[in-house]
């Protein structure tokens, strides 16, 4: 059985990345593995080394600038889509007898005998409110609207055809699928797998995320802000530690230093670039974990902006760190609010529920233990198990074994 997996997101290494690659980990136990993607961000090796991971039997298929959309109303014409466009997504999908694709946009046309759509979160919606939400668009006669969205709804329908399951990372994701794509999805978990160093725990408050300012901001200075007021509030003797990556892209290391800027006299420590050992030393020490993307002062209603699920949430979790997290997005499906930790509102929520923890000894260990607990129910297994049984439903019919879960 050969199986391709393409990674859509594959100019940077980050969830979706872990994800694919513990697909094809688990996938290549008796089946001729690809892992497909544009050869920027990664390669096979670094990737396997990242997640430390065994890519030992996986094939790795690189196709330049594959991360481009493949959605149909766009800067082409429909002829020239339909001249070039299915011809290059056959060109990628017809190998294979089950292609898997990894990603945030809508897929490319599958004509594998199988597929499987595995969405982190859909930015690209389905033609009919792709198209809806064009001035442009919505200027058209009702005549040209109406064959438009006949036309590419039959497009739609036929490009899904190629896809048995839809996969989301979170219930908040397959919401948004349904809204978005008109297609139900199922919920599968991405893997977490982390064997935390047994050290003594310090008063520290660790937070990972990438020093990108971007729509799908970290809010590191919204932290920084949280932090001095954490300190004139009891928080005297504790530390910050800001983990994440930086290119070396002009804009995103202005960003980085103007953070570094705005912590000059506060006690934070910047650790940037650092291999998944230190981070994971890190995550042992700390006792408290603040993620705050899409956390505001101000009601956001945007779910582009909001955590989809939270890896590094589940991670810190089963280190032993109280989470801190936005009440919104897929980090509701992971903390439990007063008991593994809190949901914010807005950042002053977030000092509030800090000053509580760091004033409480009790409480801070009590909360602690139920983290590690919760997070057992987002470990690697789950995930393994969810995807044998999707894909082994994929399979039937087309006589072939169903795939290991080792």
């Amino acid at each position: 059985m050969k199986i391709g997996i393409f990674d859509h997101l594959s100019r940077k290494v980050g969830g979706g990345q872990l994800v694919a690659a513990q697909m094809a980990a688990q996938l290549s136990h008796g089946h001729d593995v690809e892992l497909i993607h544009c050869g920027e961000g990664y390669s096979l090796s670094s990737l396997a080394k990242a997640f430390e991971v065994d890519l030992g039997r996986v094939k790795e298929r690189v196709i330049p600038n594959s991360y481009e959309s493949f959605n149909l109303p766009g800067q082409v014409s429909t002829s020239a889509y339909l001249r070039d466009g299915l011809m290059s997504n056959r060109r990628l999908t017809q190998p294979y007898d089950l292609f898997l694709y990894s990603g945030h946009g809508v897929p490319p046309f599958s004509s594998a005998r199988r597929g499987i759509v595995y969405c982190h979160f859909p930015f690209e919606g389905c033609p009919e409110v792709t198209l809806n939400s064009s001035e442009k668009f919505k200027n058209r006669s009702l005549l040209s609207r109406w064959m438009h969205l006949a036309a590419y709804d039959c497009m739609w329908k036929y490009r899904m055809s190629g896809y048995q399951t839809v996969l989301a990372n979170s219930q908040f994701t397959a919401h948004w699928i349904k809204q978005s794509w008109k297609k139900d999805a199922q919920v599968v978990y991405p893997p977490v797998s982390l064997q935390a160093t047994e050290v003594e725990k310090r008063n520290v408050i660790v937070s990972i995320g990438r020093f990108i300012d971007n729509h799908n901001s970290k809010n590191h200075m919204q932290q920084l802000k949280a932090f001095a007021a954490l300190l004139d509030k009891g928080g005297a003797g504790w530390r910050l530690n800001l983990i994440g990556f930086c290119t070396m892209i002009p804009k995103e290391v202005a960003y980085l230093e103007e953070l570094q800027r705005a912590a000059r006299n506060l006690p934070v420590t910047f650790v940037v670039n650092a291999d998944r050992k230190v981070v994971l030393r890190h995550l042992a020490e700390a006792r408290l974990f603040w993620h705050t993307t899409g956390l505001s002062d101000r009601e956001t209603t945007d779910p582009s902006k909001m955590e989809h699920f939270g890896i590094a949430t589940v991670e810190a979790m089963l280190a032993g760190c109280v989470p801190l997290a936005p009440a919104q997005g897929g980090q509701v499906e992971i903390v439990e609010h007063g008991s593994s930790g809190y949901l914010c509102r807005n950042t002053e929520e977030l000092v509030e529920y800090s000053v509580r923890l760091v004033g409480d000894e009790q409480l801070l260990c009590g909360m602690s233990r139920h983290a590690v607990e919760r997070g057992q129910l987002f470990k690697q297994s789950v995930f393994e198990q969810g995807i044998y049984r999707v894909v082994s439903k994929c399979f039937e019919g087309l006589g072939t074994s169903m795939i290991s879960t080792s």
